[in-house]
């Protein structure tokens, strides 16, 4: 049961970063339609989840050149967006420039140490998270607000947040059960669907329609700090996330090049991850809302794209699967019944 929690929470630390807990992605995604448009994004996610889980523990991920590079840019996309939303947070909240570099580094020391720390750390942060969003909520009044349903803003959502998942849920599939992967994903559709039903509700409220609308609301009533500590957690748990696959796919990269392939072993992994945050702060500089405003439709693609081609995969997968049940079968029955055999006929003659 722990093991199937930990990788619920790794998908959803993936996943509610800066542009999630901030509330600007889901602004930019569903507007002011109805909250229960990011309700039905959480029966995709959780469908999607159990989709790639299974699709990991069978193998039947795509793995070629356009998926790594849709992938690796989509991370790096969600790693400039968390280190540019890092700093707008802890200089709003400290008033201290270049802040964020600490959580950068953090960040890189957990990824150093190994996936297991990583779904440690989201294991305690999303528990935490989801109560400080509902003490944010239920300071508010707890408001419904009602707009137009739209089934295909649920479903572009719902790509935005199972690419990078989807990916770091794939290489746990193979570590869980059948029953496993069921609980998984059922966890997932819960804790999606409390955080982003009030989530969008909560960024209703706002009327200056900001760049941080959860930071601007809580700022209303008196809870900017708990806010900030909310968007800084779920900033940290994505940040990780996309730290990890980055320097992964990195280290693939240099794996694949002979002079390279030095840089790639274990030990050089320190180097691979610290050399990514140098890198990728610069890029932070564009601007946390630019970034996403900007970047993250071309993720939302991508996820669909990627889910799209799993699902074509599983279903080959168990297409040859049914196959080979059905050969075997007829093969146990012909061996079963020797009397059906040439040579017994030959021999009864």
């Amino acid at each position: 049961m722990l093991s199937a929690l930990k990788v619920a929470f790794l998908f959803i630390g993936t996943s509610i970063g800066a542009g999630f807990s901030s509330g600007r992605e889901i602004a930019l995604f569903f507007g002011d339609s109805s909250p229960w448009c990011v309700a039905t994004s959480a029966v995709f996610i959780a469908i999607l989840s159990a989709v790639f889980l299974t699709a990991g523990k069978v193998g039947a991920i795509p793995d070629n050149y356009a998926v790594k590079v849709a992938t690796f840019l989509s991370a790096s996309i969600s790693l400039c967006s968390m280190l540019a939303g890092s700093e707008f947070v802890l200089y709003t909240l400290s008033g201290i420039p270049l802040l964020g570099i600490v959580m950068a580094v953090v960040g890189g020391v957990t990824v150093v140490l190994g996936i297991e720390k990583i779904k440690w750390a989201n294991t305690i942060m999303i528990p935490l998270l989801v109560v400080l969003l509902f003490v944010l909520y239920i300071k508010i009044g707890a408001p419904v607000y009602d707009g137009n349903f739209d089934f295909l803003k649920s479903l572009r959502y719902s790509g935005l947040d199972v690419l990078l998942g989807g990916i770091m849920l794939s290489r746990e599939g193979k570590k869980l059960s059948g029953k496993q992967i069921i609980v998984s994903a059922v966890a997932i559709f819960l804790f999606m669907f409390a955080i982003l039903f009030v989530l969008q509700n909560v960024v209703l409220s706002d009327d200056l329609h900001s760049s941080m609308p959860v930071l601007s609301v809580s700022d209303k009533v008196g809870l900017k700090w708990i806010c900030g500590t909310l968007i800084a957690i779920a900033i940290f748990t994505t940040l990780i996330s996309a730290l990890e696959i980055v320097s992964c796919y990195t280290a693939d990269f240099l794996r694949s090049k002979k002079k390279l392939s030095a840089l790639s072993a274990k030990d050089k992994k320190p180097f691979i991850t610290f050399g990514a945050l140098v890198l990728y702060y610069p890029a932070s500089f564009l601007g946390f809302e630019k970034i996403v405003d900007t970047f993250y439709p071309f993720v939302s693609v991508c996820g669909l794209l990627l889910v799209a081609w799993t699902i074509i995969n599983l279903a080959i997968y168990l297409k040859n699967l049914r196959s080979k049940n059905r050969s075997s079968s007829f093969l146990h029955r012909r061996i079963a019944k020797p009397s059906e055999r040439p040579e017994n006929a030959t021999r009864d003659n």
